[in-house]
């Protein structure tokens, strides 16, 4: 879908793609666009990004503009019923991250908060059943969790794990919806200080109730949310993802200038980005 998004973009505006690597440099509309996509995760085909990898810097460029939305977006639950289990975790697993990061985004507004949570809860409810009994109905709601996320994310954007995935993607070629189970949760209790009652309602979902405080009741949310992506049989560390450690030191300067970085409610040099990722190794 981002492919589609370039080639439009180019079509309708000239240059390369590279042009208009950023945000809100299309001057022109692009081509009328049909999107159906085949996983319940990447918001693509409802979102106002395109992420492009450039392979000869070996970067994965963000593209942002209002002009990148698709016309129409037909979201059929039964190709996601066509997919194999890990595609369906890591794509939910990437809407659930989509969900948090544009929840404690400092543009967050009320619209996109009841999109982000309503995502974070179906995908909490939804994504161990569709791994058990994958049936129409259950596939249905990790479709709409994954749409409420697309919705919140294109309106606040995103944050660090996004930044980081981005990098790792564009430079070691890690599948992104890997990326989050590892770099998720660090990101999380890095942000706590900050965010610590958003964080909050979030643990209360994760867990179905809160604790006797904010803190803990956060704190208490991001180790069971470890525990469940433990569950899901899914990577846990970044040693599981990263064959090189020698490179996380480029990757994390990378990262410092990805578009995402911006929204992040806590500032990060790629120093501190660093720290978090010897942390996950």
């Amino acid at each position: 879908m981002d492919a589609a998004k370039g080639i439009a973009l180019v079509a309708s505006n000239g240059g390369t793609v590279h042009d208009y690597e950023g945000a809100n440099r299309i001057q022109r509309p692009l081509p009328p666009m049909v999107f159906i996509p085949s996983t319940a995760g990447s918001g693509s085909d409802i979102s106002q990004f395109a992420i492009i990898t450039d392979v000869r810097r070996c970067v994965k460029m963000s593209i942002i503009s209002r002009t990148l939305v698709p016309n129409i977006s037909i979201i059929d639950p039964l190709i996601l019923g066509t997919k194999p289990k890990d595609l369906i975790v890591s794509s939910a697993i990437d809407a659930f991250s989509h969900a948090v990061e544009s929840y404690v985004s400092p543009i967050a507004f009320p619209l996109t908060e009841t999109q982000s949570l309503k995502a974070i809860d179906l995908i909490i409810r939804y994504l161990p059943q569709a791994l058990k009994s994958p049936s129409i109905d259950v596939l249905e709601q990790l479709a709409i969790a994954s749409t409420a996320a697309g919705m919140a994310f294109s309106n606040a954007s995103l944050g660090m794990d996004h930044a980081l995935a981005h990098s790792l993607g564009g430079m070691l070629d890690v599948v992104h919806g890997l990326v989050h189970p590892v770099l998720l949760p660090p990101v999380m209790r890095y942000n706590l200080p900050v965010c610590e009652e958003k964080l909050a309602e979030i643990g209360k979902i994760i867990l179905g109730k809160r604790r006797r405080t904010s803190r803990s009741t956060a704190l208490a949310g991001i180790e069971k949310l470890e525990e469940n992506f433990v569950s899901l049989r899914t990577a846990t560390r970044l040693r599981d993802i990263v064959s090189d450690r020698s490179t996380l030191p480029q990757v994390c300067r990378t990262a410092s200038r990805d578009a995402c970085l911006l929204t992040n409610p806590r500032s990060a040099t790629w120093e501190e980005m660093l720290e978090l990722c010897e942390e996950a190794w």
